[in-house]
């Protein structure tokens, strides 16, 4: 059997309790940790449904705002695969929403009667599955596929001041549409960010800028302040755990914080989550049983799942970081004096997570190749979040670095430990990347160190001497990520994350 559960990424540690529980009852559980957004990301996911037995809901007021689970909704319902709605979070209406006609089972606290009902209705749903229609629908569009094509706008050299305010159009046109989204509308906040920090900004394009972040900026104070039992709305800011005192199936307090960094526009994709769950069918006898004990014994963990709501609001385990983590990263005259370089400025700041800067021909070296990228991030849930580029004139040298507080020093390095294991699948391999005016080939060494410091090497193909040494480490709670590129770049790149890392230590 296959499940797919449509959910909002921000109601994913609200499904720690179904989801274990089909574990439990010997359910392969599939998460797209790996997929970063963009074609690939939404192309797994329409496959997923067409090859799903039944098509779980995750029903909350945050998955009825989310762009991408309606459109997955549509097209499992145009494929005709059986909809089960599970409700996960506070819902303000139950009876006015895509999925009211039909049976709705609230898993919002589980219990033994609703884990025997959810194990029953998939049973009995799979049962029933009709055969995919022919030919298939027309599969839906990318949700928020402009703002991938306006990120690739942005990287162009020089922007013609008619050209900044049609950019700025359309982003102001995506925010009325998606501003709900809190993905899309940090996505479109970062884009516009990044149009204010041009060389060629025109006065009244930055000044209208202006204008519309002071806009988002108060959208996301407002949801700060929101009650409990509203959806968040804020991706910048620690989600307030859903807990309407009106509903007395309303979420524990133990859930954790799910808040964010705003995203950058890496892929065009939501921060959306898609989840499978496939299996072979067990005897639904067995299933409920599994199911029973399980929710049983569930609540007795209730309690200490406070810990990770303290991890995403600055508790760290142990780990001390700094109250300003961005004051831990280097400045241009240090930068300079490692380098042998008294020309670095600084070209770019930022507390977002970074977007593409063109295409690579091999995604999945993605991580390897491009620093504090935001599809590689954006699972991990980072906090405060800080990237700044420092180059010499000519691009001589260019370096960006950034770090990022991660839940836990333990995630923090398992982050490092499971990019090492990336990284070393792109060792030796040749990949292309094609930027708004060129393509250019480079060449991957070999990855040095292990957790908590890594450091990887590649070499432009057609220059002999040009380049760039990719540094990724923890200390404590916090990752650091740095990248040197030059003609004369040895160990400069890891002598910079040393630096940096030796500060985060203090």
């Amino acid at each position: 059997m296959a499940i797919f559960i449509s959910y909002s990424s921000q109601d994913r540690t609200s499904l720690d309790a179904l989801t274990t529980a089909l574990k439990r009852a010997q359910q392969k559980v599939w998460f797209d940790q790996e997929l970063g957004g963009g074609d690939a990301w939404w192309n797994a996911i329409l496959e997923q449904i067409r090859s799903c037995d039944v098509f779980i809901v995750a029903l909350s007021n945050n998955w009825l705002q989310s762009k991408p689970s309606l459109a997955e909704l549509r097209y499992a319902q145009a494929l005709n695969r059986p909809i089960l709605p599970v409700k996960v979070g506070p819902v303000d209406s139950v009876r006015v929403n895509p999925v009211s006609t039909l049976q709705i089972i609230d898993y919002q606290n589980p219990t033994v009667d609703a884990g025997i009902q959810l194990v029953t209705a998939i049973h009995a749903m799979r049962d029933k599955a009709a055969p995919l229609p022919s030919p298939l629908p027309e599969e839906p569009p990318v949700p928020f596929g402009y703002i991938m094509r306006l990120g690739n706008d942005l990287s162009e050299k020089e922007l013609t001041p008619a050209q900044q305010l049609q950019l700025l159009l359309e982003l102001r046109t995506g925010l009325d549409e998606d501003g709900d989204d809190p993905s899309a509308r940090g996505d479109i906040a970062q884009l516009l960010r990044m149009l204010r920090m041009r060389h060629d900004v025109t006065y009244r394009t930055r000044t209208e800028i202006d204008n519309v972040l002071a806009e988002i900026e108060a959208k996301d104070g407002a949801a700060k302040g929101a009650p409990s039992g509203a959806p968040a709305k804020a991706s910048a800011a620690p989600a307030a755990a859903p807990a309407a005192p009106a509903a007395p199936a309303a979420a524990p307090q133990a859930r954790p914080a799910t808040g964010h960094a705003a995203p950058a526009p890496s892929s065009g994709g939501s921060n959306k989550k898609l989840l499978i769950i496939g299996g072979a069918a067990l005897a639904a006898v067995l299933a409920i049983v599994l199911i029973v004990v399980f929710a049983s014994g569930g609540n007795t963990r209730k309690p200490t799942a406070a810990n990770p709501s303290g991890a995403a609001t600055g508790a760290s385990n142990g780990a001390t970081a700094p109250a300003e983590t961005g004051s831990i990263l280097l400045g241009a005259v240090d930068i300079g004096n490692v380098l042998g370089d008294p020309n670095m400025k600084e070209s770019a700041h930022s507390d977002q997570l970074r977007a593409p800067q063109g295409t690579l021909s091999d995604q999945e070296c993605l991580s390897a190749f491009e620093p504090f990228q935001e599809s590689v991030y954006r699972p991990h849930d980072p906090t405060a979040i800080h990237t700044q580029v420092v180059q010499s004139s000519g691009d001589v040298h260019r370096v960006v670095e950034a770090v990022a507080k991660f839940p836990s020093a333990e995630k923090a390095r398992a982050f490092v430990e499971s990019s090492a294991g990336k990284w070393r699948a792109c060792a030796n391999k040749t990949v292309t990347f094609t930027g708004p005016s060129k393509s250019t080939e480079w060449s991957f060494g070999e990855v040095n160190g292990a957790a908590p410091k890594i450091t990887m090497t590649r070499a432009e193909t057609d220059n002999n001497t040009r380049t760039c040494q990719h540094v990724l480490g923890a200390a404590g709670d916090l990752v650091i990520e740095v990248q040197a590129c030059g003609n004369d770049i040895t160990d400069g790149g890891a002598k910079l994350a040393d630096q940096i890392m030796a500060r985060a230590n203090k």
